[in-house]
């Protein structure tokens, strides 16, 4: 077996105590996520337990590369990928008495979290995983296939947190919708529906840290204009805004508070373009099925204004959804050749669209465009309204079409969300992950896009543990993504708070959650 080095700070710095400046209630006010459930198989992804529940591995704050902060003091593989094994920390709790965090409790929340009512996107890479309890504190994870990036799937964006199983044999899951049991350093309290989650630092942490803000309130506010309201009046302390908004609060004197790191893509995804053969989920109807149609609907979008209206010009134009210079398959070349193939051209559009004898010739001429809330993201109606703007311009017929997005995820599970909807990758997905959600079969149900060529890509890409082909393998299959306009990339930022310098002095965190901010424990009060 071969060691896995553990990036960042050593673990006696990690996990060193720290003197508390003071004491006292901290409100955030977010995003509704999609679906109000202590249940995380139950969301698509966007948990709000995150202050309280853990998985297996952490993040460095500053860097954003894997640590063992997490459940796991550390971690190794086989040669092929193939086998994964943890090692528990020595000490690790569960609230409210459930006693220590064991491989047994691993096993359990991987059967909870892989069971039919799953609806987390990324919970296939945990499908078909054996798992086995070696010792109390050693759990491993037999693949069916190598997974390099096996990582991600229990980080801060991962498909799997632990949950106690001496509550689940002592309460069922009606304990959990009550009062999970956590490891986090902050403890679960009270859920609210439709107003928010509280929760209160756990004295003497197993972790030698404990958070330095008493009581933390993460209240659900889905119009932005009201999260900035609740702000201004100093009824939340820090607000998740959409940068059109922000220069209201700064004005204020209030401050903005970035990721360390990259934490966002956004897109457009034109799903439902299922184009390997046989496929019936196929709707012929579908107007960018055509690829004249998806490319004039890229050069319709004006990527500058969308990145002044929508982040007050703190963003970069993406040249491919899914790609990061940090990851596998990174190519320059193709964001070199971006303005040449997706820059905005009106005149260009409007020619592809005659060319392809829209709308006159197309059964079902009409681009419907989802509106829809997500948490960490809300600019996404104001997005659709643009994309509706630079669409009705050169002649596409729009419609809006308003709904949630554990509506939408419901569409997209059933294979059926024939809609041009707004899309992030949040956080930067390693490669292999981005491509098996947004452009493989290997990510069914909820994929968006196929075609053969990269399935026949994506098949040696997936069994291949060579860093050169697989580097190569990822490459082709971004170039493939991006001639063929398989999506309409945006823009790529950092997750981004305002906070109330009266009462917030700092706050370090790395952009890995699908929320954008983490590491509660790190807020730093006045």
């Amino acid at each position: 077996m071969k060691l896995t080095r553990i990036a960042g700070v050593s673990l006696a710095v990690l996990l060193g105590t720290t003197v508390l400046t003071s004491a006292q209630t901290i409100t955030v006010a977010m995003s509704p996520p999609s679906v109000e459930t202590n249940r995380y198989w139950n969301t698509p992804g966007d948990f709000n337990l995150g202050p309280a529940m853990q998985g297996l591995v952490g993040h460095d704050p500053v860097t954003g590369m894997y640590d063992n902060s997490g459940l796991a003091e550390s971690w190794s593989h086989n040669d092929d990928f193939t086998e994964w094994t943890f090692t528990l920390h020595e000490g690790a709790e569960f609230h409210f008495g459930y006693g220590p965090v064991t491989a047994a409790d691993v096993v359990h929340s991987h059967t909870l979290h892989t069971g039919e009512d799953s609806t987390l996107i990324g919970v296939a890479q945990l499908k078909d995983v054996a798992v086995e309890a070696l010792d109390e504190r050693t759990v491993k994870f037999t693949l069916p296939r190598p997974q390099i990036d096996f990582l991600f799937a229990h980080g801060g964006r991962g498909s799997l947190v632990i949950y106690s199983k001496a509550q689940y044999d002592a309460e069922g899951l009606e304990g959990y919708d009550t009062r999970p049991a956590g490891t986090g350093e902050f403890q679960f309290v009270a859920r609210n529906i439709g107003q928010g989650l509280t929760f209160e630092r756990v004295e003497n942490h197993w972790s030698g840290r404990d958070a330095e803000v008493e009581r933390l309130v993460l209240r659900f506010i889905g119009e932005p204009a009201t999260a900035l309201a609740t702000l201004l009046s100093r009824e939340a302390d820090m607000a998740v805004l959409p940068r059109e908004l922000q220069p209201d609060a700064i004005n204020a004197g209030f401050e903005a508070i970035g990721s360390s790191n990259a934490a966002n893509q956004t897109a457009m995804l034109f799903n439902g373009t299922f184009l390997t053969e046989g496929d019936d989920k196929l709707d012929p109807t579908l107007p960018w099925l055509d690829i004249r149609i998806r490319e004039a609907i890229n050069r319709a979008i004006d990527r500058e204004a969308v990145i002044d209206v929508l982040y007050d010009g703190r963003a970069s134009i993406l040249p491919v959804f899914g790609m990061d210079p940090r990851h596998e398959g990174y190519r320059e070349d193709l964001a070199e050749m971006f303005e040449e193939y997706y820059g905005y051209d009106p005149e260009r559009a409007m020619a592809l669209m005659a060319e392809a004898g829209y709308p006159q010739d197309f059964e079902n001429p009409v681009i419907p465009i989802l509106s829809s809330n997500l948490a960490g993201n809300p600019e996404f109606p104001t997005m659709a309204e643009l994309m509706q703007v630079f669409l009705d311009e050169v002649g596409f017929q729009t419609e809006i079409v308003e709904l949630d997005w554990a509506g939408l995820g419901a569409l997209r599970r059933a294979r059926e969300a024939r809609l041009f909807h707004p899309m992030r990758n949040m956080p930067v997905k390693p490669s292999a992950v981005g491509i098996g959600n947004y452009y493989a079969s290997s990510g069914r149900p909820n994929v968006n896009y196929e075609d053969p060529v990269i399935e026949e890509l994506n098949t040696l890409y997936a069994a291949s543990t060579d860093p050169q082909e697989r580097e190569e393998l990822a490459g082709r299959i971004f170039q493939q993504a991006f001639e063929q306009y398989a999506v309409a990339p945006l823009a790529s930022l950092s997750a981004e708070i305002m906070v109330n310098p009266e009462t917030v002095a700092g706050w370090t965190f790395p952009g890995v959650t699908s929320a954008g901010i983490s590491h509660f424990n790190l807020i730093e009060p006045q």
